[in-house]
């Protein structure tokens, strides 16, 4: 089933509207059921460039996310089961365990759209010594952050647990990847090729501390938008009364 679909954020994106084929084929099948130990983002993206008219590598990360939450509802259950154990303690004093089902729906995760007449934020960033410009800060295209991430992967031989759990290495990457949000008036980013990575750390030195962070307000402000991963669902445990919760597990689970 082909589909036209106008992205959520069209103030954030590049595409801003797709042509997307809905049903996976038996070889999508295959890529997923082999997708352990993969990023799940690179495995939807190698599907999406078989399923989108456009350029896959143009979309930003929550688009990306938005439209494979859309091929996963159309070519598998829309609806699965959650089991959640009560934690709480029975008045015996006996810890409950009782194990509830909770049916579960994709299709109910939140999608948090850009306000209407949403403003793209701008920040003012140092690019020189003798040069400030006026940047918008824009989500990153899926070609520059798969670029990144195989820059620090292969090139500096950092581990995936290292760029998110290693101070030092986290923070690099996430102030390079802060860099390939910024877009100056004339619509041309500030990092285009892995060339560059290599040079980003010198911005730290000739921007100010409240730069950087209005450059991490911002980013944290536009990439906020898009499907959602923890919506909370709340419920009575039928045994014991106690009240839990849960979150809906969409994009931790994004290709299972």
């Amino acid at each position: 089933m082909r589909k036209h679909i106008k992205l959520p954020g069209p103030e954030l994106s590049q595409l801003k509207e797709v042509d997307i084929e809905l049903d996976m084929s038996g070889r999508h099948y295959a890529q997923l059921a082999c997708s352990q130990g993969q990023i799940a983002e690179d495995v939807a993206l190698s599907i999406l460039k078989d399923l989108l008219e456009q350029d896959a590598n143009k979309l930003t990360i929550a688009e990306l996310r938005y439209l494979f939450m859309l091929v996963k509802i159309n070519a598998m259950d829309n609806s699965y089961i959650v089991k959640v154990k009560c934690t709480h303690t029975k008045k015996d004093g006996k810890p409950c365990n009782h194990v509830t089902e909770y049916k579960v729906n994709l299709s109910d995760a939140d999608l948090n759209r850009p306000p209407k007449n949403y403003k793209v934020p701008e920040i003012d960033f140092v690019i020189d010594d003798k040069t400030q410009k006026k940047f918008k800060v824009m989500p990153p295209t899926m070609d520059m952050e798969s670029a990144l991430l195989n820059w620090f992967v292969v090139e500096k031989g950092h581990t995936f647990d290292e760029i998110e759990n290693d101070k030092e290495v986290s923070l690099e990457f996430t102030f390079i990847r802060g860099l390939l949000h910024l877009i100056d008036k004339e619509g041309n980013r500030l990092i285009t090729k892995t060339e560059q990575f290599e040079k980003c750390n010198g911005y730290f030195d000739i921007n100010k501390y409240q730069t950087i962070r209005n450059l991490y307000a911002a980013m944290n402000e536009v990439d906020g938008f898009g499907v959602q991963s923890d919506k909370s669902y709340e419920f009575t445990c039928k045994e014991c009364g106690g009240k839990l919760s849960f979150q809906l597990p969409l994009l931790n689970g994004l290709v299972d």
